[in-house]
């Protein structure tokens, strides 16, 4: 499921014969899905999967970004948090406790406040929104790793702290944090279009599944498959990493 999303963003040149803005098909406004439009075209004339697929690739690109930012920075802080212990995992305990109260979709919001709407900016939103979960639960891993007697007998042996988090704790931990990825990847896909959907991502047009369920909303009624294809693709995904996750997860027990 998720191969088919990701060739379909990386072979947009190959599979797209038009530019997403190019408005090649006024005469066909609203047109039904057919051979020469397998997903229709839009109010304005431009093909619908063409946009469809240069969407996967807008989408995927933020949700890869929002997923770096809250994994670097959440697993570090959630890391160092279960490492330092002390006040700095207290302050860090708290902090993230505090963002946790708020919707994620909200955090976005509030982070959007203070950077002009773009695609870049939506993915640090989102990466943001997502990154107390990380911390916490990384954490948490840490935490319970070193309350371990494979890590009592390391620091026996005089090893120090950050050579413990380093070399024993860590590589227990990866598996966690695949399985950290693969949600965080499943819920960027779902706030990005969110808030795209918000008018929050950028210019209108620009080609993301979100915008463009934003943009054909108003013609659910006479031209339905408008919004069934985006809607459906960011479903697609999102499901995609979801069942990943479950399969990283039992593989873990």
């Amino acid at each position: 499921m998720l191969a088919a999303v990701a060739l379909a963003a990386l072979l947009v040149p190959v599979l797209a014969k038009h530019g997403p803005m190019e408005q090649a098909f006024r005469g066909e406004i609203f047109a039904a899905p057919s051979f020469a439009h397998p997903l229709g075209v839009d109010g304005v004339g431009r093909d619908v999967m063409t946009r469809m697929l240069y969407g996967a690739r807008a989408t995927l690109g933020i949700a890869l970004g929002a997923t770096a930012l809250a994994m670097l920075a959440g697993a570090l802080l959630g890391a160092m948090a279960g490492t330092l212990r002390g006040w700095f995992d207290v302050a860090v305990s708290h902090v993230v406790d505090f963002l946790l109260a708020f919707p994620s979709i909200l955090l976005g919001l509030v982070a959007l406040t203070i950077m002009q709407p773009s695609p870049a900016s939506v993915a640090i939103a989102v990466g943001i929104a997502c990154l107390p979960t990380v911390a916490r639960q990384v954490r948490a891993a840490f935490l319970s790793e070193n309350a371990k007697d494979y890590v009592l007998a390391a620091r026996a042996a005089g090893a120090g702290r950050w050579r413990i988090a380093l070399v024993e704790v860590f590589p227990n931990c990866v598996s966690l944090l695949l399985v950290l990825t693969t949600l965080t990847l499943g819920t960027a896909v779902l706030e990005a279009a969110g808030l795209a959907f918000l008018g929050l991502s950028g210019q209108p047009g620009v080609p993301e599944w979100g915008m463009m369920l934003r943009e054909e909303r108003s013609a659910f009624r006479i031209a339905p498959w408008l919004c069934v294809a985006p809607g459906v693709a960011i479903a697609w995904t999102v499901l995609a990493f979801n069942l990943i996750s479950d399969g990283l997860q039992a593989r873990r027990r």
